[in-house]
């Protein structure tokens, strides 16, 4: 299926997996591509820091610039995402070397063995990083596994991005949680120290009165008789 297949053509199929590919690179494409190449910063990213650049802006100006005829930087996007992601490579290479010692000159592997392999590196690895491997070296499976990789890799991030919503939902509600407690605590002790101050005043405006009452009394009393 993509025995031939271009980097812009690897790039258009995997669009919706732009920004998960630039998180695993962004490191070394800000510190080694976006700092040498200013004018590749001013076209793709105008008006922009480029050491504030989110993962979804690298995505959308990196893909731009990949399908807009940026063979070279496809296959150096490819091959940064393979360093990072050596043990899948490792599986690979010896499954295929089973199949054939020389393994770049397979034209095609059959589907029941390709799924097979598939399957045991979903377990390993995952949809997402099995696909987008097989993508990036062209692996020569059927039309009918990539699809599945594809729809896989799909429900997986579906699901990834779910998991994130939930967490930083529970995490905004934590945080408030959080912010109320202190602010119960803070005006908890703020009323408390009212509370004591008003204590202390009744207090000794009761002993004054005390004073004044008892005073009054011995005024009050009448004067014994000579």
């Amino acid at each position: 299926m993509l025995k031939d297949a271009t980097y812009k053509e690897k790039f258009l199929i995997l669009k919706p997996w732009m920004t998960q590919i630039i998180d695993v690179v962004k490191k070394e494409l800000r510190n080694e591509h976006l700092n040498r190449y200013p004018l590749f910063v001013k076209k793709y990213f105008p008006g922009k820091n480029p050491t504030k650049l989110t993962n979804e802006e690298m995505a959308v100006g990196y893909h731009t610039a990949v399908t807009e005829d940026g063979e070279q930087l496809g296959e150096i996007i490819a091959q940064l995402w393979m360093m990072k992601n050596t043990e899948i490579y490792d599986y690979f290479e010896q499954k295929l070397a089973q199949i054939q010692p020389n393994f770049t000159e397979l034209t095609s592997i059959e589907k029941s063995k390709a799924q097979e392999m598939t399957n045991e590196s979903i377990k390993q690895f995952g949809p997402l990083r099995t696909y987008l491997f097989c993508v990036f070296n062209s692996v020569v499976f059927p039309k009918e596994v990539y699809d599945k990789l594809a729809e896989q890799s799909h429900t997986y991030q579906t699901e990834k991005e779910e998991q994130r919503k939930s967490l930083q939902e529970k995490q905004s509600f934590e945080a408030l949680k959080r912010e109320y407690e202190q602010e119960l605590a803070r005006l908890s002790d703020k009323y408390e120290k009212k509370l004591a101050g008003w204590e202390k005043k009744y207090t000794a405006d009761i002993g004054s009165l005390k004073k004044q009452l008892s005073a009054l009394q011995k005024k009050l009393q009448p004067t014994p008789a000579a």
